[in-house]
């Protein structure tokens, strides 16, 4: 074995004394005018370009490390596959090592073939005291690798939170935020919060909303929700949809999220996640029972049995129109159809599947199960599916006109919390964000929109045009006619005077009752 071989050896067994033997004969040699004694080469390196450099970077051995530097070995040394010494210190995380190569000269930001800086390294396998020290020392946290990733995007996808709040405290990540560094037609093209939510990791998530990160921001596949519903993350998928996602946006393949799930997956994560993505669309999506087409008709809809329809309107003619998507031919059809035809198929309501029971008055009205003579009986019923039977509601009272109103904005879920707690719509423009707590909306996102949809209420649209003359009359209208002997007891007797009492006025006759 060649001395050089030995030198190797040494570093890599991690045998201070014998590479301490072997570099002093170096020094020695370099003192000599003249010798016959070959002379030690430091950067000599193996069959896959390993010097002992490059082990002594890999075992984190500083005394090693400090030896090999003082005998003049190349800091910036490249093995074959472009990985200098500064590279295997910071894949290891050996701070100190990085340090001593970093004061030594060596490159922060030298790539290997991969297009990897030590940063990327780093910020891969969650090393924040490495990643800390190279961004103190210029690394650059925008450079990407050849797959076309930056060491955020790294941190990201390996679930690095600590690492991803110290990138997220550069400045230069800013532009990584807006996603100005990629072209969003490039196949590679994807962002954090996209790598963050295929692979679950929701602390990220946050950080990433947090830090301003477009949530809507699109690739080829889509949005981060298309990326954790195809990945059956499902509390990804809920996150996302509670921190106000567009649920309605397709990818490339003309696909939204709910499509993906509904052709790619079939795991039970899957069904929970169409479940929340169905609640959160505010559409109505019905299951075809049999085929049905019309070659009379042109604008009908070709129906199979099993067909998903998502549907468009609601005719008084008792038709309806709706879109199905074909996953397989990757094309879409509109039409009518008749509503006898189809189930509904069932929506979650406060993170539980909706029973006929359970539902609000309005929705009993809509989903109502079908009766014997439907011809709906050869398809057994379950309690995942009702069918289709009458026409919506009008708003003619307060738990419609609540339906009516969450309905505007895709959250009639929570009707029956309002219904319940004994709010209508003028008492719920004073409702506060802990009001809506109290009675069960307690997904952030929702309380969020809620509240902003309750500044909005213009009250006069949801008070009657009507105004009896009796003042009896009028409460007995309103279901409350046991106020009317407090109200007159107290000279409150004629409409005329009630219209202009205040929320003070009634708490002071004893009328406390939101």
């Amino acid at each position: 074995m060649g001395k050089e071989q030995e030198l190797l050896q040494a570093v890599k067994s991690g045998d201070l004394q014998s590479t301490q033997k072997l570099l002093s004969r170096l020094k020695t040699n370099r003192n000599k005018l003249l010798g016959s004694t070959k002379r030690l080469n430091v950067n000599f390196q193996d069959s896959d370009g390993f010097s002992a450099l490059h082990h002594a970077a890999l075992t984190g051995t500083t005394e090693l490390l400090s030896a090999l530097v003082e005998a003049h070995a190349t800091v910036d040394i490249k093995d074959s596959n472009g990985m200098r010494p500064l590279h295997y210190a910071a894949w290891q995380g050996k701070a100190e090592s990085v340090l001593m190569l970093l004061r030594s000269g060596a490159s922060v930001n030298g790539t290997s073939q991969d297009g990897h800086i030590p940063l990327h390294l780093a910020a891969q396998y969650g090393h924040y005291e490495v990643s800390e020290m190279l961004l103190q020392h210029q690394s650059n946290p925008c450079l990407v690798n050849k797959t076309k990733k930056t060491p955020l995007d790294l941190a990201c996808e390996f679930g690095r939170a600590k690492v991803v709040q110290l990138l997220l405290s550069s400045n230069m990540v800013v532009a990584l935020l807006e996603g100005e560094r990629k072209e969003q037609t490039d196949s590679a093209y994807t962002t954090p919060l996209h790598l963050a939510a295929r692979n679950g990791h929701k602390d990220v998530i946050r950080l990433l909303l947090k830090a301003g990160i477009d949530i809507n921001k699109t690739t080829k596949s889509g949005t981060a929700l298309h990326e954790a519903s195809l990945y059956g993350k499902t509390e990804v998928v809920r996150l996302l949809l509670d921190a106000g996602v567009d649920v309605n946006i397709r990818n490339t393949y003309n696909q939204t999220a709910l499509d993906i799930v509904n052709q790619f997956t079939t795991s039970h994560a899957s069904r929970d996640i169409k479940q929340l993505l169905r609640d959160a669309t505010g559409i109505l999506q019905v299951r075809a029972l049999k085929d049905h087409w019309n070659l009379h008709d042109p604008t009908a809809l070709n129906i199979r049995a099993g067909d998903v329809i998502t549907v468009l309107e609601q005719h008084l003619d008792g038709r309806w129109k709706g879109h199905i998507h074909d996953n397989q031919r990757g094309t879409d059809r509109v039409g009518f159809f008749p509503p006898s035809i189809v189930e509904v198929i069932s929506r979650r309501n406060g993170g539980t599947l909706s029973r006929h029971a359970s539902l609000p008055t309005q929705r009993q009205q809509l989903l109502s199960r079908a009766p014997p003579s439907s011809g709906l009986s050869p398809t057994p019923h379950t309690d995942d599916s009702y069918c289709l039977s009458g026409q919506i509601p009008n708003p003619n009272s307060n738990a419609d006109a609540e339906y009516w109103w969450l309905s505007e904005f895709q959250l009639q879920q929570y009707t029956g919390n309002f219904v319940t707690a004994g709010y209508d719509v003028p008492t719920i423009s004073r409702m506060t964000p802990e009001d809506l707590t109290a009675i069960g909306v307690t997904k952030p996102g929702h309380r969020k929109k809620i509240s902003m949809e309750i500044s909005n209420l213009n009250i006069s649209e949801w008070l009657p045009e009507y105004i009896p003359s009796d003042l009896s009359e009028w409460l007995s209208a309103i279901g409350l006619p046991q106020y009317h002997k407090k109200l007159s007891e107290n000279g409150y007797d004629s409409i005329s005077i009630v219209r202009d009492l205040t929320w003070e006025d009634l708490q002071e006759i004893g009328i406390t009752k939101l």
